[in-house]
């Protein structure tokens, strides 16, 4: 620029207070530039500049790292190559609404990470006029992944909680329903044996003959004793469903040697022949396994002891998921059709008259195998001996 020596000392006066305000302005400008970069770059969260084309313009040091490269490698590129495939489209909407001045700035994409590792970012977009006119979108990222994560722990948490409190209040359902069925049934047997021990009474009152008197007393003692038994019966099927079984290993023989000693009082002056076998050791609750054996060996015990030589064989059988353990005697039998009344409550296959027992313990060692996921069932023929078993699961989960 050229000034006009002859020019009024006044007007250079002005022009030069009017260069030195210009020079001030775009100091302003420069400085603001400078500060808006230093913002730009130093943004905690990674920031992009796009192109209304979505190529990046500028990127600051946190987006670099977000994409695991550098700024000046990442200058140009499409930032779209580095979100998901399934979240482009979201991705791509976001641009054209921003850069369109329609608002709805916020998404949310993944970006896949330098590991590989998908990234979940929530986005938030503004639109960036340029002096020239030029149209950008700003964006801003946060990092959502360990959030996404937490939230969908705790809603897995929640969901696995709340399928346990269905399962469990079924489960209360059942019992509920099972101990009035019990209640009902045992309501029904204590009556009868009650009523015939009362009727035997007032049959004994009107009685003279002491040969009479005694047969009744022994009728009624017997009916008290089946009273008894009965009442007996009620209690251990009620410790039994109320067992807090601990899952650990447990090993059969030694099971089995502990039912064998406790039933010794059976055993004694009989022909016993039991070939000797070798169990497996079993995931469950020892309790349980002793109830089971228990119950299974007593009643081999009781329906062969007509026989001269009580002949019972232990029987090992293994499958891909369980293990099936069974007790096979030669005792009297049974008929199949009937095979599931001995396992109903106060089931009873034979006469009381002929064979003590309430019917209740086939019941509970259906009902404890079932509580682990297992099974128990039996095959036999009239007079041609039974096999009770029960399967165990490999993996049981108890309720």
């Amino acid at each position: 620029m050229t000034y006009d020596s002859s020019a009024p000392p006044s007007f250079l006066s002005a022009t030069v207070t009017q260069l030195r305000a210009l020079e001030a302005e775009v100091q302003a400008l420069q400085a603001e530039a400078a500060q808006a970069r230093a913002l730009f770059q130093d943004a905690p969260h990674p920031a992009f500049l796009l192109s209304d084309q979505g190529r990046i313009v500028e990127v600051n040091a946190q987006g670099a790292a977000l994409l695991g490269s550098t700024p000046a490698l990442l200058r140009g590129r499409p930032l779209v190559g580095a979100v998901t495939p399934d979240s482009q489209s979201a991705f791509t909407s976001l641009l054209g609404r921003v850069l369109g001045g329609q608002g709805a700035p916020h998404s949310e994409v993944s970006f896949a990470g330098p590991d590989g590792q998908p990234l979940e970012m929530v986005l938030t977009a503004s639109l960036h006029v340029r002096a020239d006119g030029v149209r950008l979108c700003q964006i801003s990222a946060a990092d959502v992944t360990a959030f996404k994560a937490a939230h969908q722990t705790l809603l897995a948490t929640t969901q696995g909680l709340e399928q346990e409190l269905r399962h469990q209040t079924a489960r209360f359902r059942q019992l509920g329903e099972e101990f009035r069925d019990v209640m009902l049934v045992a309501e029904r047997e204590l009556g009868t044996a009650l009523t015939r021990a009362q009727n035997l009474l007032t049959l004994l009152e009107r009685q003279t003959e002491p040969d009479d008197r005694q047969r009744s007393l022994g009728h009624v003692a017997a009916a008290v004793q089946h009273t008894q038994g009965l009442l007996t019966s009620l209690k251990g099927y009620m410790q039994a469903r109320m067992i807090r079984a601990r899952l650990r290993p447990v090993d059969l023989n030694r099971v089995l040697r502990e039912v064998l000693k406790d039933l010794e009082p059976l055993q004694s002056d009989r022909d016993i022949h039991l070939p000797s076998v070798l169990l497996p050791t079993l995931l469950g609750d020892h309790q349980v396994f002793q109830i089971i054996l228990h119950e299974y060996f007593a009643n081999a015990l009781k329906f062969t002891r007509t026989r001269p030589q009580t002949q019972l064989r232990l029987r090992v059988q293994e499958t891909q998921s369980e293990y099936w353990i069974g007790l096979e005697d030669n005792g009297i039998g049974f008929n199949m059709r009937q095979k599931e009344k001995a396992f109903e409550l106060f089931g009873r296959l034979h006469p009381a008259e002929q064979y003590e027992g309430t019917g209740l313990g086939l019941a509970v060692v259906r009902r404890l195998c079932e509580r682990f996921g297992g099974r128990a069932w039996g095959e036999g023929k009239v007079e041609q001996g039974a096999t009770f078993w029960f399967a165990w699961p490999k993996e049981p989960k108890p309720e």
